[in-house]
């Protein structure tokens, strides 16, 4: 089954799909590219809103698209992208995991990643792996802001990586990167972080060409199987 892991296709929450009207262009995009089923993962700023009115919106504009995904075929599963900060530990972060999964979709800020942070990050890893399991969202992206070795630091942890299917493009600055953490086994994930219909659209065809060229579909199929085990309540790893 093709998952996309990684989107912002609910309409009016964040800064992704504006309306209702394009959520189903949307849906009628993933649709055509194979896809089965997706995980909403609207973005969630601690600093911006409380989690009840988050969640409270996020459920409401799931309601909106519910039966717009079902004429399409497709299932979709609530989440977050968390944006991280160590206030986090005071919230109750098994709301924000995906449905029916003790994992959560993690996003670093954007900056050159200081060795304070990291071991700040590492220490809240550490203290919620007992019963949260995270997603780093979009790894690649971090390498605009920050060194190889920094992010290969937070990788070093009990974290599961996610990419940015738009980021396999040919040139692109990051493919050896992404190259080398799938030919290591350390990339898990797949997502199209989808925010409309033209400049971020649904893309899972140019990860998926790409990394069947470069690797195999074997390689491909890995991560999305990844998808569903963990949309099956499983633990990667395990």
């Amino acid at each position: 089954m093709i998952i996309d892991f990684h989107s912002h296709i609910l309409p009016g929450i964040d800064d992704g799909s504006k309306d209702i009207s394009m959520t189903k262009k949307m849906l009628s995009m993933e649709k055509n590219s194979g896809i089965k089923a997706i995980v909403a993962t609207p973005h969630f700023y601690m600093s911006e809103q409380s989690l009840d009115s988050f969640l409270e919106k996020r459920d409401r504009a799931y309601e909106a698209v519910k039966s717009a995904a079902e004429a399409e075929g497709l299932d979709i599963y609530t989440g977050a992208e968390v944006y991280f900060t160590p206030s986090l530990m005071d919230v109750d972060l098994k709301k924000l995991c995906i449905s029916g999964t003790s994992y959560m979709m993690v996003e670093l800020p954007y900056q050159k990643l200081s060795g304070n942070f990291i071991r700040t990050f590492k220490s809240f890893v550490g203290s919620v792996s007992s019963e949260i399991h995270l997603i780093l969202a979009h790894a690649e992206r971090y390498l605009n802001f920050t060194d190889e070795e920094s992010l290969y630091e937070i990788l070093d942890t009990d974290i599961l990586v996610q990419l940015n299917c738009g980021s396999f493009k040919m040139f692109s600055p990051h493919l050896r990167f992404m190259n080398n953490l799938i030919a290591n086994g350390t990339a898990h994930l797949l997502g199209t972080d989808c925010h409309n219909i033209t400049s971020r659209a649904p893309n899972m065809d140019i990860a998926r060409k790409a990394i069947d060229r470069k690797f195999s579909h074997r390689a491909f199929l890995r991560m999305m199987n990844n998808a569903e085990e963990i949309l099956n309540g499983n633990i990667i790893g395990d």
